[in-house]
């Protein structure tokens, strides 16, 4: 039987979780870099952890090995962790951070839903990305689903966008169903990233965790990502300037955009520009340390 390992039983005071997963649903890493960003600003402290042996195909999921000269330093396995805050001026908080299973999703949210129940969750949140067809010179797009239709006055105030999607789902939306049958609200955050920036968004990241504090509360220190997202931004419009393909591409991303906005019809991916048009740009960008070299 699937069992989670405690280090440590926090007493916590009707606290949120708040979950993130690398695999599928974490198109520009905005899953699992605005996790990491929550436990990092933080001070969160790891109190227990999922095994991962039946969960997932360890040839999809292949540990990592450091080696140096020939010996082998450090084998690195990933994890799914869960993580506690307290102490805040708003509720506390249980962050998780794992992978998305490959196997027997059912347990698998059973066991989050068991913790949840254990600690008196008020609401479960989740954060994932997926690329779009969406330009990078708008606003970041932030959209949501939830579980239970006494959240959907508090997610449309707080200026989110409303899903509108037919076809494979992530765990995200698994667990939301599954927390619905225990009566437990939720709602699942999804920054969208311009399908033409394949690398880490910290732009939407940062839209995300915004929108994440206006539904809880929570508050941590988003500068250092304001930062990196107008460096980001400058970047990408000095390749944009060298490039009329990449003009082109952005410019048609506009309109139909534009056009979705003033009819306040969801962008269907359909209507933007083909996949074979599109200028991968990700390998052109530099990190702010590069630039300081």
């Amino acid at each position: 039987m699937e069992e989670i390992v405690y280090i440590e039983r926090p007493v916590l005071n009707k606290p949120y979780l708040i979950m993130g997963f690398e695999g599928w649903p974490n198109a520009g890493e905005i899953s699992t870099f605005a996790l990491r960003h929550l436990i990092d600003n933080l001070g969160a402290s790891k109190f227990a952890s999922i095994p991962t042996e039946n969960f997932y195909q360890m040839s999809s999921l292949r540990p990592m090995a450091v080696i140096k000269e020939g010996r082998l330093v450090e084998l690195k396995t990933s994890g799914n962790h869960f993580c506690y805050v307290k102490g805040l001026p708003s509720n506390d908080l249980i962050l998780f951070s794992g992978v998305e299973p490959h196997l027997r999703w059912n347990v698998f949210a059973d066991l989050i839903l068991d913790l949840a129940e254990r600690f008196h969750v008020m609401e479960l949140f989740t954060i994932g990305g997926t690329y779009d067809y969406v330009p990078h010179t708008y606003p970041p797009m932030v959209s949501c689903l939830f579980n239970h239709e006494e959240l959907r006055e508090g997610v449309i105030r707080s200026g989110l966008g409303l899903t509108e999607y037919s076809g494979p789902i992530s765990i995200h939306t698994f667990i939301l169903e599954a927390a619905k049958k225990r009566d437990l609200r939720a709602i699942s955050l999804w920054g969208h990233v311009p399908q033409y920036l394949q690398t880490r968004n910290v732009k939407v990241v940062c839209s995300v965790l915004k929108r994440l504090s206006d539904l809880t509360g929570i508050k941590t220190d988003l500068s250092e990502l304001e930062k990196a997202g107008d460096y980001f931004d400058q970047q990408i419009n000095q390749l944009v300037e060298e490039d009329p393909k990449l003009q082109e591409v952005i410019s048609k991303l506009e309109e139909v955009y534009k056009g979705a906005e003033r009819t306040r019809q969801p962008l269907k991916k359909e209507e933007g520009p083909k996949e074979d048009k599109v200028v991968y740009i990700q390998a052109f960008l530099k990190k702010p340390e590069d630039e300081e070299k």
